[in-house]
């Protein structure tokens, strides 16, 4: 199921020398800036501003550095390991049943979503539209959301466009949508419904309407459709948990 998305996706990410950036050291008392140089499995090279070469070990970098490393310098090994999609994923690396923990950090190892606030509030704001693709879809970005269940385990994720207003809807939100199909279908066939994108009209606040529905192989449903969040108009994609019976068709 995930196939689509590590494929399509992923944009290639160019392992560039000469970024400089800030670095931190492993307890976040001290930071430095400093050029990237290059890396192996166990070490990093760097320039500081002014100065010269320096090599240490991954382990006197901050767990965020050694993340921005795996995931923008990764090595060979690394970066094979990524191009191969685990069959148990519902998106991405994401799985039903990871703790929020796991999900934080698969997500800031991704190399398809990228956060658009600093980790460090985290903590405060959750992780709930935090993430978005890197790449937009059919012009627009989507933001995850998730789900939990009572043992706070993954349930749920969904992905939402950016909002957009009801005069937006058929020029803006259409192609994303459209886009979306076309992207899916390949992948998991015939879906179990299938209709038009539904209209705007018909959404009310706080619903997904789906056009397009599958059942998921590991267990579980995907849903394709449009939602309304007050006068916010979205493309919105959920997998869930949950077996989601497909509905007539009026």
């Amino acid at each position: 199921m995930p196939r689509i998305f590590i494929i399509t996706l992923t944009l290639l990410i160019p392992l560039m020398a000469g970024e400089i950036r800030t670095w931190t050291n492993p307890d976040g008392s001290k930071t430095f800036k400093a050029e990237f140089m290059r890396r192996d499995k166990d070490t990093v090279t760097l320039r500081p501003v002014g100065g010269k070469e320096l090599s240490m070990g991954l382990e006197k970098l901050h767990a965020s550095d050694q993340s921005w490393l795996k995931k923008n310098h990764p090595t060979e090994a690394e970066a094979k390991a990524a191009e191969v999609p685990d069959k148990a994923a519902i998106f991405d690396t994401l799985k039903f049943g990871d703790t929020r923990e796991t999900v934080t950090a698969k997500l800031k190892a991704s190399k398809m979503v990228e956060a658009n606030l600093d980790s460090t509030f985290f903590g405060r704001t959750g992780i709930n539209g935090i993430y978005r693709t890197v790449q937009s879809i059919g012009g627009l970005h989507c933001y995850l959301f998730f789900d939990w269940d009572e043992a706070d385990l993954l349930k749920e994720i969904s992905l939402r466009t950016e909002d957009k207003a009801l005069g937006e809807y058929e020029a803006v939100l259409k192609p994303c949508w459209q886009a979306l199909t076309e992207l899916i279908v390949p992948i998991y066939g015939k879906p179990l419904q299938t209709t038009k994108m539904p209209a705007a009209s018909d959404l009310t606040n706080e619903q997904i309407l789906a056009s397009h529905l599958w059942r998921i192989d590991q267990g579980g449903t995907v849903m394709l459709g449009a939602s309304r969040l007050g006068e916010a108009y979205q493309v919105s994609i959920l997998f869930t948990k949950d077996k989601i019976e497909a509905r007539p068709i009026p």
